[in-house]
């Protein structure tokens, strides 16, 4: 029997404990959700789990995972009750993608010599999507921190934050951290602005902060962030951050290279720093705005393929 032909599939989500990989499984499974009945069990594989569910009530029809510690136990589980399909999110590192039954991977993740048969290419990284209409006159920024794309300084992010409250005191913005985040003083500003701790937050507030803001600001260390925005209505914008640099130059990677092809394609707008005299002192600073378009479905277009196939 087919998934189009079931009036309830059981799910279960192999989870890692990042919340980057998390939420790209909870948008694959919201996509089922709008199109059946869906019972989901949660395996936490991000300590030291090393049994999967014995006594369980409903047989899975799917096993869905993202992240290298998942996978070990979603093929253990394969492999012990046969029927069930497997869906990977992300090129796997360690494990080779043709033992799973479908592959849901980036394009920005290349295949070197041979890309495998069971593999649909999204465009970045799997989101929830959402058609709420932004509401005028509204804005939400996303601080990152510290990764292996891009070199974060504190003192140019502080700058910038600065700087759009300044210019754009007409826009109500709301500023959150998140789990990467160094400590940040609070700018002086016109009232303009209101500021999140992201441990403060529930769960959902920031996909529906993005959801329903007339501008998303985010900083491009964190690719899942951007393309959540990309995924809405909302105006997405990225704060400018070097690369890194080792003996040979500026160091690109798949990440900084999509953003890159982002901000060429006007897909998503960024803003630029600019410097004066000898020593590059910030004097300003200059938004380049996006152009319109509409949000990103590919959760739902995976979903779409994935029902059929199934």
């Amino acid at each position: 029997m087919s998934l189009k032909q079931k009036e309830e599939i059981t799910i279960w989500a192999f989870k890692d404990g990042k919340k980057g990989h998390e939420k790209q499984i909870e948008a694959l499974i919201y996509e089922f959700s709008t199109r059946t009945k869906v019972q989901v069990v949660e395996i936490d594989c991000s300590t030291n789990f090393k049994n999967w569910p014995q006594n369980f009530k409903d047989y899975p029809d799917i096993l869905i995972g993202a992240g290298n510690k998942t996978h070990h136990f979603m093929l253990q589980v394969k492999d012990h009750l046969k029927s069930p399909k497997t869906i990977v999110l992300m090129r796997p590192s360690f494990k080779p993608t043709q033992l799973f039954d479908f592959a849901i991977v980036p394009d920005m993740d290349k295949y070197i010599f041979y890309t495998p048969k069971n593999v649909l290419w999204t465009k970045g990284v799997l989101c929830k999507h959402y058609d709420k209409k932004p509401i005028s006159g509204t804005g939400i920024i996303v601080i990152g921190g510290r990764s292996r794309h891009y070199s974060f300084s504190k003192k140019l992010i502080s700058y910038q934050l600065k700087m759009i409250l300044e210019k754009f005191p007409d826009i109500h913005w709301k500023v959150t951290t998140s789990p990467r985040s160094p400590n940040f003083d609070i700018p002086k500003h016109g009232g303009n602005a209101e500021f999140f701790n992201w441990k403060n937050v529930q769960q959902d507030w920031l996909s529906n902060e993005m959801s329903t803001s007339e501008y998303t600001i985010v900083t491009p260390d964190s690719v899942s962030s951007v393309y959540e925005a990309l995924s809405t209505n909302s105006k997405t914008i990225i704060f400018q951050l070097n690369l890194h640099q080792n003996q040979h130059g500026q160091v690109k990677t798949k990440v900084t290279k999509n953003i890159d092809q982002l901000k060429k394609s006007q897909e998503i707008g960024y803003v630029d720093v600019i410097r004066k005299g000898v020593f590059g002192r910030m004097e300003d600073i200059k938004i380049n705005l996006p152009k319109k378009s509409v949000p990103l479905k590919e959760s739902k277009r995976i979903v779409d393929l994935l029902m059929d196939a199934m």
